[in-house]
């Protein structure tokens, strides 16, 4: 798959060799990346600190900005206390840290993002897969290993497949004692729960043993990452963390663009209410076309076409000659080496979905030709 080279773009479209198309790709959910508020928090940031603190957040590089945005991610989410990581990889890598003390496993979905892994293994601890959204998979696991301490971590919205964990089924697997579910809320924050508060509000959970990492840059459209949960679970990622004690810090006015981001949301619904309704709208769009999605309100839509690789590609190409770029991805954890893996926003117009609807039927005609 070649890699994109864009040369400008706004929440619904790119630039690509001179040409604008309208896209449904990436991951900026609620069109928060190009907000004019959030742009100029961003550049009052710039004239106050400058592009970086240049230290360590434990020396001289942490801000007022950065102690504000872990209080405003802790209050939207309802949890007890956040803490900030450069981005969101590595806030997988910092939890890791900070649990591997008391918690010796790491049972990983088998489809989860690959940061998790990584962070859990190079934290040192034992790493072992379960079924892809089986607790009872995960269960067998736990009972071979509770006595070592066992942490759980998953993705809350799998992108490669929009599924939502079964994370209710997973906490009652987890032991009472020495026992933590991680969930990795990257593409869950500011789509899933009330207002957008993510996928544990979504179910419903309020459980002393969750816990949340997450990026900056999907749903709120910035950058960064950032741990939520209980504050224990906090200190000791700023005690314990290497990753997060010896890094900068998100630079300061992003940091500023990112708590706009949370502001805009956190007092007006509007936008993720937009999210939802585009994405039964693209869902019914795709099923007229005899695509079946699933039925959740998650706005990423994988699939594959009968016929193979050679028939999606020609429909690929047919949707760029149409000016869309609907995207045919390589990515792990996807229903086959190569789908289509299609976002939309809360940006999109209604009838530029129709379009898409009407563009995909077009090129599927013509593919079975």
């Amino acid at each position: 798959m070649a890699r994109l080279s864009v040369e400008s773009s706004t929440s619904t479209t790119l630039v690509m060799d001179g040409r604008e198309v309208l896209a449904f790709a990436g991951c900026n959910y609620l069109g928060l990346a190009q907000h004019p508020a959030v742009l100029a928090a961003a550049a009052e940031g710039l004239g106050r600190f400058g592009i970086s603190t240049t230290a360590s957040r434990e020396t001289t590089g942490n801000t007022v900005v950065h102690d504000a945005l872990e209080r405003d991610l802790a209050a939207f989410t309802r949890q007890d206390a956040a803490i900030l990581l450069a981005e969101g990889y590595t806030a997988n890598f910092a939890v890791a840290q900070g649990l591997v003390p008391t918690h010796g496993i790491a049972l990983v979905d088998a489809k989860a993002h690959r940061s998790i892994r990584n962070a859990a293994t190079a934290a040192g601890m034992q790493v072992m897969e379960y079924e892809h959204l089986n607790p009872d998979s995960a269960a067998w696991l736990v009972r071979q290993y509770a006595d070592q301490g066992v942490a759980i971590f998953t993705d809350g919205i799998f992108a490669a497949d929009g599924a939502i964990a079964p994370l209710e089924g997973l906490l009652r697997v987890l032991p009472s004692r020495r026992g933590t579910l991680v969930v990795d809320d990257c593409h869950g924050l500011c789509v899933m729960g009330e207002g957008g508060r993510g996928t544990v509000n979504h179910l419903g959970l309020d459980d002393p043993r969750l816990c949340i990492t997450t990026t900056l840059a999907k749903g709120l459209g910035c950058y960064g990452g950032a741990v939520i949960g209980r504050q224990m679970l906090v200190d000791s990622i700023r005690e314990g963390s290497d990753v997060y004690r010896r890094s900068t810090p998100v630079p300061t006015p992003i940091a500023m663009a990112a708590r706009a981001a949370l502001g805009i949301i956190a007092t007006d619904s509007a936008l993720v209410d937009t999210l939802r309704a585009n994405t039964d709208r693209c869902r019914e769009a795709l099923g007229r076309c005899g695509i079946g999605v699933h039925g959740d309100p998650v706005p990423v839509f994988t699939f594959v076409l009968d016929g193979g690789i050679t028939r999606m590609e020609r429909v690929h190409a047919d949707l760029r000659d149409q000016g869309i770029y609907a995207p045919l991805i390589e990515y792990p954890g996807g229903p086959s080496p190569r789908y289509f893996r299609l976002t939309v926003t809360a940006s999109h117009r209604a009838e530029q979905i129709d379009r898409l609807g009407e563009a995909f039927a077009s090129a599927l005609q013509l593919s079975a030709c």
